[in-house]
């Protein structure tokens, strides 16, 4: 017997089946498509297809438990991305370095600047907008917080090398995220174990997920600094 709150629209108890023959057609038209594609910018593109397409079914489900999955599977998804964007871009440069004809010019680099602007508000106002975001970003936790983080570390770095100072490279950024993902497993864990510690289990699996989330988008910041405006 299959309890439902008299609250649910009938509208959305309808959308379950449609949903679930919806993300199993797309997740099986990507996976043929990855498997007939040679180029990697539409495999990329076609595995965040497929990865949309499983979360749209553990979406119907309407559990809790699927609704707890939904945000590891989004972080996830993120974290691939963002890993098979660096390999793409660490490839290409090498590739320009290699045969510099199909350079342009001597450098390159994502934010061109036509003149040189010296303007104090431009060497004050980054740094405190990204401790800004970086502080607020800590105080959501989370997803979202690691999201906020990320950006203004980011957003640090590209301020740092617009103005031609050295910036901090942190070797151990993807031993972080490597870190911060177990913290999230054994959060997740605690709750079932010990239900008793579930406040020790929430902040260790959003302090986690910060500092999975804030390290991947930070990083991806400073590769593009390293690779792309490589001279």
């Amino acid at each position: 017997m299959v309890f439902i709150p008299q609250f649910v629209p009938a509208a959305f108890l309808n959308m379950y089946l449609p949903a679930i023959y919806a993300g199993l057609i797309v997740g099986f038209i990507g996976s043929m498509a990855i498997a007939l594609k040679r180029e990697e910018i539409h495999i990329l593109i076609l595995t965040d297809i497929v990865g949309l397409a499983m979360i749209f079914i553990v979406s119907a489900v309407g559990t809790d438990l699927a609704e707890a999955l939904i945000l590891p599977g989004l972080v996830v998804e993120l974290a691939e991305t963002l890993a098979i964007s660096e390999i793409l871009i660490t490839r290409e440069m090498r590739i320009i370095e290699n045969n510099p004809r199909k350079n342009l010019s001597n450098s390159s680099s994502l934010f061109p600047q036509l003149f040189a602007l010296n303007m104090e508000i431009l060497n004050t106002a980054p740094n405190f907008i990204a401790l800004v975001l970086i502080a607020y970003g800590i105080f959501l936790t989370g997803f979202t917080g690691g999201a906020v983080a990320g950006g203004g570390i980011v957003l640090y770095a590209l301020s740092k090398k617009a103005r031609g100072l050295p910036v901090l490279v942190l070797d151990g950024i993807a031993g972080v995220s490597g870190i911060a993902w177990c913290l999230w497993i054994i959060g997740f864990l605690f709750f079932f174990v010990t239900p008793q510690y579930w406040l020790l289990s929430l902040f260790l699996a959003a302090c986690g997920l910060l500092l999975k989330v804030a390290s991947k988008v930070g990083l991806i910041g400073l590769l593009m600094r390293e690779d792309i405006d490589k001279e």
